[in-house]
This record gives C-alpha cells, structure tokens and sequence, in this order.
C-alpha cells in the first residue's frame, strides 16, 4: 500500500515550516517539498518558477493536498496545477502576506504590481486560507495607527469567497522547557535579522532603548546574520549572538529571566511562544498576535507611549519565577500540537472525500 501524499511549498525553511513537514509526517504522509529560496538577480528568479512549475506538475499530481507557507510568487504554479488536477490548495498566511507598511516598505500589498496581483489571483483561487491569526484577516487597528501599517486580507481584498480560518502554529511543549536556572537580571530577544529593514520591524531599536534605560540588566540579541547591522551603536550590556539551532535556543531561552518581543509587524510569533514555553517572562508590543500570545501572563505595551512602564514592570518581577510557570500554562492550552493536526487531518480528509 503506497504512502500517501502531500506537496508543502515555502520560500525559507524557517523553523514553522520544518514543525509543519515533522507534523505531517507523524500524521504518516510522506511531504514533497518545493522550495523557492528568494533570489534578487533576474536569471534567479526565472529558475525558480520554471522549478516551480515543473515540479509542480509531479508533485501535485502525486498529493492528496497543497499547502503553500506564505503567498507569493512561489504559491502560483503548484495552485495552478492544483486546480487542473482538482487537489485542493491551502495557503499558510504569516504576515508579510497581508500587510501593507509605507514606512517600514514591508507587504505584499504595498506595491499595485504584478506580484500583488499574483497574491490576489492566489487568494481568490485556493481552497482555504490558513492565518496564524485574527489580525491577519481581519486588520491590527493597533498597527495603523501607531504606524499606519494597513493589514488583514479581507482589508485589501474585501469581497473574497476563499474560506479563511484561523490556524495559529503550535509547538511541543515536551520538547520546548526550560533546562538551566534562569539568571538574574536577563533580557532576550531573537529574530531572523538579515537587513536593516528586518532590525526595525523586528523593534530592535527599542530593544537598544530599553537596555540603554537599565544599565544594570544584561540583554541578549540572537539571530543578526548582516554584519552591517553591527555599524549600528550597541550598548555595553548588549550581547550579540547569531543564528542558533533549536537545542541551542533551548538553553538560552531557559537562561533568560524576561523574553522581548518589540515587533512593529508580526503574526503570531514562533520565538515569544517558544520563549513562553521555557518560562520567560514575556514582554511585547500591542500589535498583530503578540497580545493573545501572552495575555495576563507578562507585559503588553504601547510603544508610541515609552519604556518607562516596561522599566517599572521588569524590576518588579525581576525576582518573580511564578509569572513564567503561568507563561508556559499559556502556551501549553491556547497553541497544542494537536490543534493543528486536526486541521491538517480535517483539510485532507475533506480534499480525499470529495
């Protein structure tokens, strides 16, 4: 009896899209997967579609279902296979794919060109969209007016028919724990930080204000990959990490006493819920999927208002151990692996009885 199938197309084999491929395969489907890393020279980019295309072929043809992560020019060709073949199509919406930011020039939507019309055509023609959060679909009333970040799919795209669910990421709380004693007086934060546009959405700089206004704490950044990001001004009590693999980010997560989160557009953050899971105290701006993930479990702030509340709220839970045990109840209830499993299991089913 043969192994059956699905296709998983993605840009970047971030570390959601590796949960997803060890998910579905715990669930016993064998995942093709189409990868189209993101090229900036003209000879990259037609390599990547004409692969897109032709590889497409093959794997659809093979898959009970599709799932794209993001929508971009990537999630085309293997949906246009997917409607000659009739398999359905999901696409997995994380942020970049439904916001528009003038000042940060971040957004599908941000440009009327062809490959916003693309992610429109896509929208229109999948199955079900997936967003990690409400905000994606709906709009971050928060993120616009602190920013003017315009965001939601049904926003731009206010008459769509494509069903639109919420499907947040899920994490392993017996694999995320924390493992060391949490050290005194420590702040961390982590983000994929490849460009200077990527140091600000990701709110480094405030990151920096916030370590320059308590001196006496030691602050972490893991994740800067650009070495001309390091011409920015660090102050002393900065310590900057690279890139790290998920046991290495274990460790530090369960070394850090709070966990910041200073996004200006996010999703649902991977990091902040992993970070909740080895009980840091989580710390975050109010925009996008942020507030949900840490509710009464730390601090939500307005960065339009200062980091003089923030400042008063780490000294007084620097000693408080308790506020990140209830972190990790959090995310352990509201993000179980077995919610996204259902809706991967009721997705292809539903693909396989039609």
């Amino acid at each position: 009896m043969s192994t059956k199938k699905v296709t998983l197309v993605y840009s970047l084999k971030n570390t959601f899209v590796q949960r997803d491929i060890a998910l579905l395969e715990k669930m016993g489907y064998q995942v093709l997967t189409l990868q189209a890393p993101p090229v900036k020279h003209f000879f990259g980019f037609l390599w990547n579609r004409l692969r897109e295309f032709f590889l497409g072929f093959f794997m659809v043809l093979q898959s009970q279902a599709v799932f794209s992560w993001f929508n971009d020019y990537h999630t085309t060709a293997p949906l246009f296979w997917s409607k000659v073949f009739g398999k359905p199509f999901c696409i997995l919406v994380g942020g970049y794919d439904a916001v528009s930011s003038n000042r940060l020039k971040h957004g599908i939507f941000l440009k009327k060109n062809f490959r916003q019309r693309l992610a429109r055509w896509n929208y229109t023609q999948a199955k079900e969209i997936w967003v990690v959060h409400k905000s994606l679909e709906e709009g971050c009333s928060a993120a616009k007016s602190q920013e003017g970040t315009a965001s939601g799919i049904r926003y731009f795209i206010p008459n769509l028919k494509t069903n639109i669910r919420v499907v947040p990421t899920a994490y392993d709380s017996k694999y995320w724990k924390r493992e060391t004693p949490k050290q005194p007086h420590s702040i961390l934060t982590v983000a994929n930080i490849t460009d200077t546009r990527t140091f600000h959405i990701k709110g480094i700089p405030l990151f920096l204000r916030l370590a320059k206004a308590l001196p006496d704490y030691r602050f972490t950044i893991a994740g800067i990959k650009n070495l001309e990001i390091h011409k920015v001004s660090f102050p002393d009590n900065i310590n900057l990490i690279g890139t790290l693999d998920s046991n290495a980010l274990i460790q530090l997560y369960s070394q850090h006493h709070f966990y910041f989160q200073g996004s200006k557009i996010e999703g649902l953050p991977n990091v902040l819920c992993e970070a909740m899971l080895c009980e840091c105290i989580p710390i975050g701006t109010n925009v996008f999927g942020i507030p949900e993930a840490i509710g009464d479990t730390g601090f939500i702030f307005n960065e339009t208002e200062g980091l003089e509340n923030v400042c008063a709220f780490v000294k007084e839970f620097e000693d408080n151990l308790d506020a990140g045990r209830l972190a990790r109840k959090r995310i352990e209830k509201k993000y179980p692996l077995s919610f996204r499993t259902k809706a991967f299991q009721t997705f292809i089913t539903q693909a396989e009885n039609v």
